[in-house]
């Protein structure tokens, strides 16, 4: 996902307001048998540690890349149902802010050059200007309240791939929905090649971690 050392920087990444398969009609116009839920994005993040790997790896640097920006909506019916789907603009991605850097303990200290060069080229890796967001979408959630795997489906890079989530889904009062939870995805298998230098002596593990807080208000 992140990406080589000297490139110019793309500019209007994120042309569109959100991603044009966004069924956004379904969330303007709920079924008036549901409830719906907006993502609080100023009290949501989702993280993503990025971390070296390769024989040299010791000369790199993990990352790790935030959103504060993600927007969707949750849809819970009086019948148990339960929908969501939410999205992020790639161009909004937030790489190595220090005090997140410090909560996972990372143990490098990248410059301002470095982080802006991760930044460029990991937009560039992404070809966020051809594919601007990531997209989250779940057509069943009901079992989430249980504890039980939320089947998904995460669109990146062009490429969908389902997943089961395990989520902790808290409700502190009527208005507020709480989620967190953490998962692992593959570079490779969104069709995105993993970078590296030196034939592989300095790479970027395929591997993702990803953790995630998130707050939905009732509407």
């Amino acid at each position: 996902m992140l990406l080589s050392a000297c490139s110019t920087p793309r500019e209007d990444l994120n042309t569109q307001q959100r991603p044009a398969d966004f069924p956004a009609t379904l969330y303007a116009n709920p079924d008036p048998q549901s409830n719906l839920y907006q993502l609080d994005s100023a009290s949501s993040i989702v993280r993503i540690k990025v971390l070296r790997g390769g024989a040299m790896a010791k000369f790199g640097h993990d990352h790790i890349v935030a959103s504060r920006d993600l927007q969707g909506y949750l849809l819970l019916g009086d019948d148990g149902s339960c929908r969501g789907d939410f999205y992020a603009a790639l161009s909004q991605l937030i790489v190595d802010d220090p005090a997140l850097r410090d909560q996972a303990n990372l143990i490098t200290t990248p410059t301002e050059k470095d982080i802006t060069a991760t930044k460029t080229n990991m937009l560039i890796s992404l070809q966020a200007a051809e594919f601007p967001f990531v997209q989250l979408q779940s057509l069943d959630c009901s079992g989430a309240i249980d504890g039980q795997p939320v089947p998904a489906r995460i669109g990146l890079h062009g490429v969908t791939q389902e997943q089961q989530l395990t989520m902790t889904v808290t409700q502190s009062d009527t208005d507020a929905i709480m989620i967190s939870g953490s998962f692992g995805i593959l570079q490779t298998d969104f069709g995105i090649e993993p970078f590296s230098v030196f034939n592989g002596l300095l790479k970027v593990q395929d591997r993702l971690e990803i953790s995630y807080q998130l707050v939905a208000r009732r509407q």
